[in-house]
């Protein structure tokens, strides 16, 4: 019985037929193996297609994240209605806290926090210049599942109540509340401006941004899902399938992704939803020459060994020649730039200019 037909093959002017067979380590040169060693530690590494791979091998995750998607970006303005849920035996005789409450508040994305400073003697506290940025970890939500900002908010001990025993122990607890941030993560807004109520009582006003982890996408890149933007009943798409950069338009992307059928999709989705994984340009062509010696002998025995010794400094050299790099250096800056002008002077409704004096600037 003959076997059935294969697909037709993309036109040479797209894409190459598609091999989903990894290379093999004999394969391999030295800076493949130093792309393998990462892939090892990646959280969520993408499905092999030689045809998005710059020499036909293993992906160079250019820029690589280090399992770090972005960085939700929060500044605190106040907090209303604190009430004290925990009662110190001290206070009846004036050693325990007063009647105003001594607060600050603490928030987490998945298992990364930050605490603020504390705001002492008022249920309804006020943080002049209180802005930090919180890691979002890649796993820390499942693939689709929504990002959450949570706040917790505590009442600081007093001096004596720090120094004998009582029957609360530490900090007390004022209360819990969250946001969904997803939107945020997604870059399909890009800022939240709100008050998260607390449980049992009180709020807190803060501003949100976030700002993407990971060198600009830029044409003919190779990029692949984050997490908060994969889904796995998407028909369409596969979660960690590459994709290839067309264009790019502001926060937008056209990519072009194979089908399960083989045919070539095209869709357009925001930056923030992607990360790089490869590049494919003219300027890697020529650095992908001049590393052809450095290859050839680090990835003999000896070489392998020297490497283990001066790897800091052979990587570090590296990096500061490897024009993909440094080029990605520059994207990175320059991402940083486009998301702190846009939390301090974007609109979340609208994404016109604000202000210099508008008390929502970040």
């Amino acid at each position: 019985m003959s076997s059935p037909p294969s697909p037709p093959a993309a036109s040479t002017s797209s894409l190459d037929v598609i091999q989903n067979r990894r290379p093999s380590s004999a394969d391999k040169t030295f800076h493949q193996l130093q792309a393998v060693a990462i892939e090892e530690e990646l959280y969520d590494a993408p499905k092999w297609q030689k045809e998005m791979s710059y020499r036909g091998k293993q992906y160079r995750y250019l820029g690589h994240q280090g399992n770090v998607a972005g960085y939700v970006k929060v500044k605190l303005l106040e907090a209303k209605d604190l009430k004290r849920q925990d009662y110190s035996l001290l206070s009846p005789i004036g050693l325990g806290a007063g009647s105003e409450i001594s607060s600050y508040m603490t928030f987490s994305v998945g298992r990364k926090s930050h605490s603020s400073s504390t705001v002492n003697g008022s249920s309804n506290p006020s943080w002049k210049r209180e802005s930090f940025s919180i890691q979002l970890k890649k796993g820390e939500f499942g693939d689709g599942e929504p990002v959450v900002l949570q706040v917790k908010g505590m009442e600081s001990q007093s001096l004596m109540e720090a120094v004998l025993p009582t029957a609360v122990k530490g900090d007390k607890y004022l209360g819990t509340g969250g946001v969904d941030i997803t939107q945020l993560c997604t870059g399909s807004s890009s800022i939240i401006d709100t008050w998260i109520n607390l449980s049992p009582s009180g709020s807190v006003h803060v501003l949100i941004g976030y700002e993407p982890h990971g060198i600009e996408p830029d044409v003919n890149d190779v990029v692949c899902l984050e997490g908060f933007s994969r889904h796995k009943s998407s028909l369409i798409l596969d979660p960690l399938a590459p994709m290839k950069v067309l264009s790019t338009n502001g926060t937008f992307l056209h990519v072009q992704y194979r089908m399960p059928s083989g045919r070539l999709g095209a869709v357009k989705m925001l930056r923030n939803s992607v990360f790089v994984i490869e590049r494919l340009n003219f300027i890697d062509g020529l650095w992908n020459l001049a590393m052809k010696p450095s290859d050839i002998v680090l990835g003999t025995k000896l070489g392998t060994k020297v490497n283990k010794i001066a790897k800091p400094y052979v990587a570090y050299a590296g990096e500061l020649a490897k024009p993909a790099y440094y080029s990605a250096q520059l994207g990175v800056m320059a991402v940083k730039t486009s998301v702190n002008a846009t939390i301090n002077g974007a609109s979340a409704a609208t994404g016109t200019l604000i202000g210099k004096k508008s008390p929502t600037k970040l």
